[in-house]
């Protein structure tokens, strides 16, 4: 595997423009030399910020740290709090548009006029249209209209990463911004939780049901921490062991790896533990390597033991690990609220589908239905209204054309995954199309007791998944007589 390697871009530009502005920028950078410090530290910023802008068109995918980045700050990157439409404008947002443009203005410049196939424009305009005609009826017109609104850009996010994902070095560059993301993300959890600092209250987390508090990284949940630390695991430990590595390449993926299984644990996310598990059983078994569990199995109890003498809350680990496998048992019992909940939830949910079979109560219906639907068993002290479960919110929400449009799009992600597998050429594209496979597989678990719809990660991935068959495609097409 070669990091920064892949084909040339190409590229059909005027290069007597370039060169005036790469002229323009070396006055640019002589007269600062000359300025007062504070108008040369601008005119420096001006200049990076114009050379970055001017490559951005030619390589869109240099964008990929600045997504990765700016959807692991989560409300750590929001850049206006207060707007008129109620939305706050966040970093993502402008990754996001910059991303856009970018891709248009190469589009332009390339003179391009055939693009990669929508494969998934039927579910996801199904799925989208349901939700849009939803809005006539949902008790929260608003909230919907924004949910559905978010929904849209998504969907451009999703096909946009397909179309701007089109080189090995862009691939290799995802690689990378995970790992950082996943090293920076998971130290701030441990200083978290060394430090007893958390942007949500130790109340609310004893409140769901838990007797310590949870690292929540730069997110707004711990749930929503889980997840990005989750399918960053899972993503980079099926490159790991699918793909024949340098050494220094090894260390330089076991890094990240470790950490992000180090800050999963601090966020309790019983969920993400969960999907994580699935998603590396996934890897192994479509890598036929089904035999490093005994490794894995022998590492963590390693791993355990030296848990138990070396951190304070080891106990609550292993009740809240223990938890996952007594839901049943325990059900209504105190000190269970957050997993009983869950389960009150589905029941919730699909009493408002049998209600409205199909179209459902609308988009973001769910939460103001609630209080007419829960059972009288919930607990009273449990704050939330929101579903934890995906598929028991569509159902309630989407009714069943709503829920066929999402079993549509999980069908066909992994139909075409599965499908273009066997015939891949390239190691390493294989290896990273095992990771993406094996992380939407963890998704879904995750989902079941999460409903983290609008994970950037999840559309971000999806699109990847269908940009690296395409690439793989390529290759073979140029390596044919």
């Amino acid at each position: 595997m070669t990091w920064l390697a892949g084909e040339r871009g190409k590229v059909s530009l005027d290069r007597r423009w370039f060169a005036l502005f790469v002229v323009a920028q070396a006055c640019a950078l002589g007269l600062a030399v000359a300025l007062p410090t504070k108008i040369a530290y601008a005119v420096l910023a001006g200049i990076g910020g114009g050379l970055f802008l001017t490559f951005l068109l030619i390589y869109p995918w240099i964008i990929v740290p600045a997504v990765v980045a700016t959807t692991a700050m989560d409300i750590s990157g929001q850049l206006l709090k207060k707007t008129l439409i109620g939305i706050p404008v966040t970093g993502f947002h402008i990754a996001l548009g910059l991303m856009v443009v970018s891709i248009l203005a190469n589009t332009f410049l390339r003179r391009r006029t055939t693009f990669p196939e929508f494969e998934l424009k039927g579910p996801l305009f199904m799925l989208l249209g349901v939700m849009a005609f939803s809005l006539t009826y949902t008790p929260v017109l608003v909230e919907g209209t924004i949910g559905v609104v978010r929904t849209g850009c998504l969907i451009l996010f999703l096909y946009g990463t397909q179309v701007m994902l089109d080189s090995r070095r862009a691939v290799n560059l995802v690689v990378i911004s995970m790992s950082v993301a996943l090293v920076a993300g998971s130290i701030l959890a441990v200083v978290q939780i060394i430090t007893e600092r958390f942007y949500l209250p130790a109340s609310f987390v004893i409140a769901v049901g838990a007797n310590a508090p949870r690292a929540t990284g730069t997110f707004h949940n711990p749930n929503t921490f889980g997840t990005f630390l989750m399918c960053g695991a899972v993503f980079l430990f099926a490159i790991l062991v699918n793909h024949r590595l340098r050494l220094w390449q090894r260390v330089a993926l076991l890094l990240p790896l470790l950490s992000a299984v180090t800050g999963l644990v601090t966020t309790f996310s019983r969920a993400n533990w969960v999907a994580a598990m699935a998603g590396v059983v996934v890897a192994l078994v479509v890598a036929r390597k089904l035999r490093y569990l005994f490794y894995l199995a022998a590492i963590s109890l390693v791993a355990i033991l030296a848990v138990k003498e070396f951190v304070p809350f080891a106990e609550h680990i292993y009740e809240r690990f223990a938890s996952i496998f007594t839901m049943v048992e325990d059900f209504g019992a105190v000190g269970r609220e957050s997993s009983s909940g869950r389960i009150y939830f589905v029941i919730a949910g699909l009493e408002m589908f049998l209600d409205h079979p199909l179209l459902g109560v609308g988009w973001r219906g769910f939460p103001v239905l609630f209080d007419a639907y829960k059972p009288i068993d919930f607990p009273y002290w449990v704050p939330t209204k929101e579903s934890h479960t995906l598929f028991a919110n569509q159902l309630a929400e989407l009714g069943l054309l709503g829920f066929t449009a999402s079993v549509w799009i999980v069908a066909r992600v992994l139909r075409r995954g599965f499908t273009a597998l066997p015939r891949m050429v390239d190691s390493y594209l294989r290896a990273v199309l095992i990771g993406l496979l094996s992380t939407f597989l963890a998704f879904q678990v995750s989902l079941s007791f999460t409903a983290d719809f609008n994970n950037n990660f999840l559309w971000f991935f999806t699109g990847m998944l269908f940009a690296v068959i395409r690439l793989d495609e390529k290759l073979r097409s140029q390596d044919s007589p």
